[in-house]
């Protein structure tokens, strides 16, 4: 206690030593904190799907191009589905933004395209509505839409007569089919083209590698 005193009257004794002590602390308080929410969310929180151990995510390898993580292509993915056993369900995504809305109220919003095992994979499903067959995968079919929580909440207010209703996407219409729930939002939106695959059968080691 004698310490603690002797050293609390010099930190008053030296008010500018104290205020660069006491922001060094904070700044470094606040780092570490920050370090900490970033690998509580990335590493150590477990995603929010059932039996999250079980999900993969994988891109492409090119080690002699110095390519370490490249996006998949759509023969990648037509060559993998079903013919590898240790997957269950494999699904490819692909995030980029479209103009929504129709003339004199449009706007810029986030979009993935996904196929039709995606709400499969991650072992969710549309809280209203269904999810994308393989019959609406073409261009030329591809006229169907699931709006995510958010913009159905936010854009629609929560509306469940919109499910049925077309909304244009980039000028082409679009018959809304369900509504996604809101775990999907963090769902990872890394630039390269992945594919989400979900094991089999998970070993504890292999979920960790």
């Amino acid at each position: 206690m004698n310490d603690l005193k002797f050293a609390f009257r010099q930190l008053l004794k030296n008010p500018g030593f104290t205020s660069v002590a006491i922001l060094t602390l904070a700044l470094c308080l606040g780092a570490n904190l920050t370090i900490f929410a970033v690998i509580d969310s990335v590493l150590l929180r477990p995603l929010p799907f059932p039996a999250s151990d079980q999900l993969v995510t994988m891109f492409n390898t090119y080690p002699k191009a110095g390519v370490g993580r490249d996006g998949a292509t759509l023969p990648n993915y037509y060559e993998r589905r079903g013919n590898i056993s240790a997957f269950s369900h494999i699904s490819i995504l692909c995030h980029g933004t479209a103009i929504v809305g129709g003339a004199g109220a449009t706007e810029q919003i986030d979009v993935t395209s996904v196929s039709p095992e995606f709400f499969t994979t991650l072992g969710v499903g549309p809280v209203m509505g269904r999810a994308f067959t393989d019959e609406e995968t073409t261009y030329q079919t591809a006229d169907v839409a699931i709006l995510t929580d958010a913009f159905w909440r936010q854009r629609c207010n929560a509306d469940p007569s919109v499910l049925g209703c077309q909304i244009r996407v980039d000028g082409f219409p679009k018959t809304v089919v369900g509504f996604s729930p809101p775990k999907l939002e963090s769902t990872s939106r890394s630039r390269p083209i992945p594919e989400i695959a979900r094991l089999r059968n998970v070993i504890p080691a292999m979920a960790t590698r």
